[in-house]
């Protein structure tokens, strides 16, 4: 790879599309004869004759619209490589030889791309070239009903991969499916590059390989791997040419810093953010009609994106799947795999080693001993009215912000509007929440602010911690709680903390404050000895007085021109004793003593002995 030149592409893929296929039905002959690209890239598949791994090539169609081809194996011990190369995929070119039909793994690959959702697509009937009119109009007709009997309708096209006989007619079929299908996921939404290649090119560095299923790379931009490693793009090629960006769709090459090629390798997903991989995941399971009867708790084989895992089932309120049925369940997996909602999955048994069945992700990162069948409802609808409260019932205390909604649902749909309502569900402070538990929220605060005002009138006001452990929330709603209280006139927020706006300190009180100033002001060095009394807890609060011991008080003011003395003291003889300051200050030794334990633990002193000796602030 090279640093790329000049501008990206104007014309973006417009769609993604996977051949499917029995092994010799002539898949990749069409491909080479459709874009001039040769998808068997390993020797060991030029020297059998065979697909092994999915490979990609760029189609150019009639409109001039692009699309992204990808030839999947077709031999069935090459299944798990065709579930790779299928997943992501927008619609499906299914490659049927005219001499041969129908056979099991055409079948099977269908069985894997309906089971992804792909279900539009195109039928190449090939190789008609090599039969006569009425084998290949059997051959046409078998399609036809097989086709029918799986609930699928798709145009079959007659070509002929050798002589290129009904390639055009085929290439027209495909440009009008771009018009009719709707890929899944869009620029909007996180990059997301599952890896089916990682290698080294000398000079160039750690290259990895996928086709982009969402979003946008670009040039510099910072992705993020499952296990935490953060590498840089330092180029880009789309379908082998240079580009400054990778959109969704295309055939991806990435030249990587700041990772080694030990840290990536197949199967790894590269995202623009972070998003943690689990080993849990709650979905609609779907057995396809042939498969046998899936039981609670059997162990299966996951394939998904370019990954597969051995997994555990296990089926919400029944303990049977049947053939043909579907179910929400729980998966538990032997190896953590990075998911989101709405992902395709592909379940295989492990012996005999068949695709099964598969499923949709609804949970990625499920809570609880066993799935929420309400939860998963909500999440299947895909309707945020239904699956906001939900979540919001899940986790009453703590709401979600407008970026974690979104995230329930990465897609357009998950997207709030700033003035869409929601019944029994309220917005605070960019905050949403049930209703009930804001409105409880409140009442408790308030609750707790007229009984602080009721029972310490002198200190009316709840500490900003006092006032969310009040609220019965987590502290983030509890914060938009009284901000809203503030606005709405209901509660006062101030330095001191949250109180009622009319919780004023009474008169007599402050009366009382003033005498027993002045009581402290003129006691002096002598601090009084006090009971706690409302008139001393205000003087406390507003600082005016302070706690010189246990039970002696004094006032502010007297306090610091203390202070001054022990530094004064200390630093004209180095250090001060009992004795010394008790002479100094003509008092006791009951008062000297409080006063000295006081600079103690102002940190303006510190006992050697004893003597006190000034710290190193205050020298």
């Amino acid at each position: 790879m090279q640093k790329p030149a000049g501008k990206s592409e104007d014309n973006p893929i417009a769609l993604t599309i996977g051949t499917a296929g029995h092994i010799d039905h002539g898949k990749t002959t069409l491909v080479r004869r459709m874009t001039g690209t040769d998808t068997d890239r390993l020797e060991e598949e030029h020297r059998r004759g065979i697909s092994i791994v999915p490979g990609y090539a760029e189609l150019t169609l009639p409109s001039g619209r692009r699309a992204s081809l990808v030839d999947v194996p077709g031999h069935e011990r090459f299944v798990r490589n065709m579930v790779s190369g299928a997943t992501g995929v927008d619609a499906f070119l299914l490659v049927v030889a005219a001499d041969d039909g129908v056979m099991p793994q055409t079948r099977e690959h269908m069985d894997v791309l309906r089971i992804l959702g792909v279900e539009q697509g195109v039928v190449a009937l090939t190789k008609t070239d090599a039969v006569d009119e009425e084998t290949a109009a059997l051959a046409e007709l078998d399609v036809e009903e097989y086709l029918e009997s799986v609930g699928i309708e798709a145009p079959v096209v007659r070509v002929s991969g050798v002589t290129g006989e009904g390639v055009g007619e085929l290439l027209e079929a495909l440009d009008r499916l771009v018009e009719t299908v709707k890929p899944g996921r869009g620029a909007e939404d996180v990059a997301r590059l599952p890896v089916d290649r990682a290698f080294v090119l000398q000079g160039i560095g750690v290259v990895v390989t996928g086709t982009l299923w969402s979003g946008e790379i670009r040039v510099g931009d910072m992705l993020y791997t499952s296990s935490g490693l953060r590498p840089r793009v330092r180029s880009i090629q789309n379908h082998g040419r240079p580009a400054e960006i990778a959109r969704r769709g295309a055939r991806t090459a990435l030249n990587l810093a700041g990772v080694e090629i030990s840290e990536v390798s197949a199967g790894d997903v590269l995202l623009s953010e972070p998003h943690p991989p689990t080993r849990m995941i709650d979905a609609r399971i779907r057995l396809l009609e042939g498969a046998r009867p899936l039981g609670h708790g059997v162990r299966v084989r996951l394939h998904h994106a370019t990954t597969s895992v051995n997994a555990r089932v296990l089926l919400a309120g029944r303990e049977r799947l049947a053939p043909g049925e579907s179910a929400l369940g729980r998966l538990r997996l032997e190896a953590p795999v990075v998911a989101f909602f709405g992902d395709r999955f592909v379940l295989r048994s492990l012996a005999p080693q068949v695709t099964i069945g598969g499923g949709t992700v609804l949970d990625p990162h499920p809570a609880g001993r066993r799935p929420d069948e309400e939860w998963l409802g909500a999440l299947e609808d895909g309707d945020l009215t239904k699956i906001l409260p939900a979540a919001l019932r899940r986790s009453p205390d703590s709401g979600l912000s407008r970026e974690e909604v979104a995230e329930l649902v990465p897609s357009s749909r998950g997207r709030l509007r700033g003035d869409e309502k929601i019944e029994g569900v309220v917005s605070v402070g960019g905050i949403y929440a049930l209703e009930s538990a804001v409105e409880e929220g409140k009442r408790r605060l308030l609750r707790a602010v007229r009984e602080r005002y009721e029972g310490s009138p002198e200190s009316p006001e709840l500490s900003l911690a006092e006032a969310r452990a009040a609220t019965g929330l987590e502290e983030r709603l509890a914060d938009a709680v009284v901000d809203g209280l503030e606005e709405a006139g209901k509660v006062r927020v101030s330095e001191a903390g949250v109180s009622l706006p009319e919780a004023e300190v009474p008169e007599e009180i402050e009366e009382g404050a003033r005498r027993l100033l002045s009581r402290l002001r003129e006691a002096g060095v002598e601090a009084p000895t006090l009971e706690e009394s409302p008139e001393l807890r205000l003087l406390l609060r507003r600082g005016e007085a302070v706690r010189v011991g246990e039970n002696m008080f004094a006032a502010r003011e007297v306090a610091r021109r203390m202070i001054e003395e022990i530094i004064a003291f200390c630093r004209e003889s180095d250090e001060v004793t009992l004795a010394g300051f008790r002479d100094r200050m003509s008092t006791s030794r009951k008062y000297a003593q409080a006063w000295l334990e006081y600079a103690d633990g102002e940190g303006v002193t510190r006992r050697v002995g004893d003597r006190r000796v000034l710290t190193r602030r205050y020298r």
